[in-house]
């Protein structure tokens, strides 16, 4: 009797530990791998249950499969060798960053809370950004970039663009900007006067178009 009584128990928490695994529909392995991990150490029970995602040197190429993660706060994804990355309809996520992968593409849409955005050392040569009400920091140093466009960004304090390869810069529609690294870039001097004549933000930038 108390044999059978062990094996019913058995069973019950086997069924309870499976209705509780998450089927992470990604593309990529290695990503796939890590959710698996941070679900086992984590408890993560529902997809509402993450706010947190940390995948750092995983090898993970393909960035897909994030639909879910509703509740979505912070995703990081340092150093892995994503090359396009486009992440639509997070509503909650905060806090983005990757940065030292291999992006020749980068997209993003309805991330309306999102405050820091670190896309430093990878491969892009444009970047737009829209409609980001509460970023309040961007490090894209150490890109490609021949342009950066840009709407919609009331709240953004702090700008790293250094090491790129700019030739103009929209400094006039920034109202909480107060800090801006944009060294080694080929901008003509003309723009570097109007940014020392700016009161109340820091510029820093060295060099002019023909030393470039």
């Amino acid at each position: 009797m108390k044999l059978k009584q062990l094996f019913v128990g058995i069973g019950v928490c086997f069924l309870c530990g499976s209705a509780s695994a998450l089927d992470f529909q990604v593309s990529d392995a290695n990503f796939k791998q890590c959710l698996n991990a941070l679900a086992e150490k984590n408890n993560w029970a529902s997809f509402d249950a993450v706010t947190k995602i940390e995948c750092h040197s995983k090898n993970i190429t393909v960035l897909d499969g994030l639909e879910k993660f509703s509740q979505l706060q912070s995703l990081s994804l340092y150093n892995n060798q994503i090359s396009k990355a486009s992440l639509k309809n997070i509503p909650n996520l905060r806090q983005l960053n990757l940065a030292k992968n291999s992006l020749t593409s980068f997209e993003l849409s309805g991330v309306p809370a999102l405050e820091e955005l670190y896309i430093f050392n990878n491969k892009l040569v444009a970047l737009e950004l829209t409609k980001l009400p509460k970023l309040k920091l961007l490090k894209a140093n150490e890109n490609q970039f021949l342009t950066f466009t840009y709407s919609d960004l009331p709240e953004l304090e702090k700008i790293y663009i250094f090491n790129n390869k700019m030739v103009d810069f929209d400094i006039n529609h920034l109202p909480k900007l107060h800090y801006m690294d944009c060294r080694q870039n080929p901008m003509p001097d003309k723009l570097y006067d109007e940014m020392n004549a700016k009161k109340g933000v820091t510029y820093l930038h060295d060099g002019n178009a023909k030393d470039w």
